[in-house]
C-alpha cells in the first residue's frame, strides 16, 4: 500500500468510527462539547471545535526497480514474486496530523453558553442602573 494511501484510509477510517459511533445509543457521548481543559493528544478550539492529534510511526520502504521508476510503500510482511531487479531500503517516518472530529451533542454547551449570556446581560443592567443616580455625597 502506498503511504499516501496508507494515510488516507487511516484518517477518513478514523472519522468514519466517530461518525458511526454518534448513531449509536450511546452516540450522544462521544465527542460532546464541555467545558475543560483536554489532554496532550487533545485540544479545543471554541469557534473550531475539537481537535486530535493522530501520530503516526511508519515502517516505509523506497523501492527502485532496473526500469527506474521508484516508490515508496508502507512496509508490511509478504513477498512478492517476479524476476525484477529491485533495490529496497526501508526507513521509519513519524509524523502527526491534527484531525477535527466530527461534532458530538452540542445541548449542554449551548444551555451553559446561554446562561453565561443572561447573567453577563442582568450583570449590564445592574451596573447602568448604578451609572444613574450619584453616589457621592453632595
Amino acid at each position: 500500500m502506498d503511504l499516501e494511501e496508507f494515510i488516507s484510509e487511516t484518517l477518513g477510517q478514523i472519522l468514519a468510527g466517530v461518525a458511526k459511533a454518534q448513531v449509536t445509543e450511546i452516540g450522544k457521548n462521544v465527542n460532546a462539547a464541555f467545558p475543560g481543559v483536554l489532554g496532550s493528544n487533545l485540544s479545543v478550539l471554541p469557534e473550531f471545535g475539537v481537535f486530535a492529534r493522530v501520530d503516526f510511526d511508519v515502517a516505509v520502504t523506497a523501492e527502485s526497480s532496473a526500469g527506474g521508476k521508484g516508490s515508496i510503500r508502507v512496509w508490511g510482511l509478504g513477498a512478492e514474486g517476479g524476476k525484477d531487479s529491485r533495490s529496497q531500503t526501508v526507513s521509519r517516518v513519524v509524523f502527526a496530523v491534527p484531525l477535527r472530529l466530527p461534532d458530538g451533542d452540542q445541548s449542554k454547551k449551548i444551555a451553559a453558553d446561554a446562561a453565561d449570556a443572561a447573567r453577563r446581560e442582568k450583570l449590564r443592567g445592574l451596573s447602568e442602573s448604578n451609572r444613574g443616580g450619584s453616589w457621592m455625597g453632595s
